[in-house]
């Protein structure tokens, strides 16, 4: 069976870099200059990568070693083994420490928002704003879907796919700077495509791990009902917070951090704010759809284990 299930996932994992790559590819080339970063990002990046592969290094290798009663060892063996077979996230998370415990959770957010300010250089928190924003209602809604059980498989899950995924622009980051990300990383065709594919790949693979570790505690069909609701609530607040300030004000200044658009393109936003407007409702009633949904797969899962 275990077998069965990494091999299933080594295919879920495959069609998504495959899709990422397509991505990629269509992606536009950003032609516009930046200024020099707020701070110096290489440097910075590089002891964030130094700190964050230390951390995955530990946790691999604690799977099959003593080092695993070190301290703070057990929560990172938690994280690598909840994300790289999350069928496997219950077990890896019983009897953990209180400290162990604080671990699985602070270190995944420290990574994120530490990454996404070095992404922005410092000069913009919309980026960090919105990704920040989405990824704490998406966990609040999973602490809520998942009630009366351990909350730590889920954590644990979501949390060291997070790390894998830092540490893939922190990569990026170490060797160019926030400026070259944006520019000459990101124009060469190549890198943008292998880059965007395993981070699509991993972005995905969040809500598949925390998917599969919900399935272990409760079942699929709780699974995907918790699933569906927090990626609806957690697309819902950040679309319902950009539609009503403004897309075409919120997609400029997030560009003015990141240069990810071209300078022809952003310019022509303003002159398409009706439309914008319009995608920017359509994506917040995609998310209350999906949230309505799955809050009532999740009541339903509820009622039948009462009755």
């Amino acid at each position: 069976m275990t077998q069965r299930r990494g091999v299933f996932a080594v295919i879920v994992v495959a069609v998504l870099m495959v899709i990422g790559g397509v991505i990629g590819g269509l992606l536009p080339q950003p032609v516009r200059p930046l200024t020099e970063p707020a701070l110096p990002t290489e440097w910075l990046a590089r002891i964030l990568l130094l700190l964050a592969a230390m951390w995955i290094a530990i946790g691999a290798v604690s799977a099959h070693t003593r080092l695993v009663g070190r301290p703070g060892a057990a929560a990172a063996r938690a994280t690598w083994l909840s994300a790289t077979t999350p069928w496997r996230a219950r077990e890896s998370t019983l009897g953990l420490l209180p400290l162990d415990r604080w671990l699985i959770f602070l270190v995944p957010v420290a990574l994120l928002v530490a990454t996404r300010i070095l992404q922005s250089s410092a000069t913009t928190f919309v980026h960090l704003i919105l990704v920040i924003g989405g990824w704490t209602v998406f966990a609040l809604v999973l602490r809520l879907v998942v009630g009366h059980r351990s909350p730590w498989p889920v954590i644990a899950a979501v949390g060291g796919v997070v790390v894998v995924r830092c540490t893939l622009t922190l990569v990026a980051l170490s060797v160019t700077g926030a400026d070259g990300f944006s520019h000459e990383f990101w124009s060469n065709p190549v890198l943008r495509i292998a880059f965007v594919a395993v981070a699509f790949a991993l972005f995905v693979w969040a809500f598949v791990a925390a998917g599969w570790a919900l399935q272990v505690q409760g079942g699929t069909f709780y699974a995907l009902g918790g699933l569906l609701a927090a990626i609806g609530v957690g697309l819902l607040v950040p679309a319902a917070v950009v539609a009503a300030a403004g897309p075409s004000r919120v997609i400029a200044l997030w560009d003015d951090g990141l240069g990810l658009l071209p300078h022809a393109l952003l310019a022509l936003l303003p002159g398409q704010t009706p439309p914008l407007d319009a995608l920017a409702w359509v994506v917040v009633a995609i998310g209350a759809v999906l949230a309505i949904i799955g809050g009532v797969m999740v009541l339903v899962h509820r009622r039948s284990l009462r009755l």
